[in-house]
């Protein structure tokens, strides 16, 4: 068996790929791969599970808990938020937000922050450990922080309208992964998992401005033939996502993460849920 080749998209959109017809992207064989597992459509429990083969309920309950406590609905809400809100409500309009956002970090802290690293931290099995020679630059539960304090300025800037200092900043780390990516292809690691958050970022507020949008969907598309090029006849090359992208009418930015992820091979397999990457290239390991 030659190396195996995970390359990791997150916010890949599933529908863009099918509707227009990205060859490259779906490889040999591809599919629409199912999330119903996991109660919140969020990065670091899904790259989680597909790194263990399992979930992982330590890293899901974090952002469980933040999402009932930012949630508009105020039934999801405890009671002790919500009694909270009704007081934070007699404050000065300037002190409302103030105070709201401490109590949420109080009673909920950032679970990216939490959950970045946890898998090597706690020192769970993952498919890094099937390989002598294994490489990441860094993936969400193994090392990356994909809600960095300025990832949030630069999201909150473009909320308000101003979105080249956003679309800027995916783009250098698109290119800045990129060129990890191609020197990691001159090595003899038996495992390459790569990762990119960009599109997720740029997703957002492009998933409405499908133009704009299919520019980097199509750079993507070149990327994987550039990867699959590199590759010799025995080599593996998957492509997956962690979750797509929808537009959503009423959302601040535009879009938030769709049901279902993205997988493709080069050999003609198919996954239809996360965790299930995980066997596959332990299979493939021990050929």
């Amino acid at each position: 068996m030659g190396r195996i080749v995970i390359l990791g998209i997150d916010g890949l959109e599933y529908d863009l790929v099918e509707e227009w017809d990205l060859k490259y992207l779906k490889q040999r064989a591809y599919s629409k791969v199912d999330l119903s597992d996991f109660k919140v459509v969020v990065t670091p429990p899904i790259w989680a599970a597909m790194l263990t083969g399992k979930k992982i309920p330590e890293i899901e309950k974090p952002f469980v808990k933040r999402r009932k406590f930012t949630s508009g609905n105020q039934m999801t809400k405890p009671w002790y938020v919500r009694l909270g809100g009704k007081m934070v409500s007699l404050l000065p309009d300037n002190l409302q937000k103030i105070v709201k956002s401490s109590m949420v970090n109080l009673f909920a802290p950032n679970p990216f922050r939490l959950t970045y690293n946890y898998l090597r931290t706690n020192k769970y099995e993952t498919l890094f450990d099937y390989f002598e020679k294994s490489w990441t630059n860094g993936i969400p539960s193994y090392g990356r922080n994909v809600s960095t304090l300025e990832v949030k300025l630069l999201m909150k800037e473009a909320i308000r309208g101003n979105l080249k200092p956003l679309i800027e900043y995916a783009m250098k780390t698109y290119e800045q992964d990129k060129k990890a990516l191609f020197k990691a292809l001159e090595t003899d690691y038996n495992l390459i998992f790569w990762y990119t958050p960009f599109l997720d970022e740029l997703s957002h507020f492009l998933i409405g401005r499908k133009l704009r949008l299919m520019n980097v969907y199509f750079e993507l598309n070149k990327l994987v033939k550039q990867v699959s090029d590199k590759l010799n006849g025995s080599d593996i090359l998957y492509v997956i996502s962690d979750h797509g992208m929808q537009a959503l009418p009423g959302d601040p930015r535009g879009g938030d993460h769709s049901n279902h992820g993205f997988f493709s091979s080069n050999t003609g397999e198919i996954i239809m849920k996360p965790q299930e990457l995980f066997r596959i290239v332990v299979e493939k390991a021990s050929e």
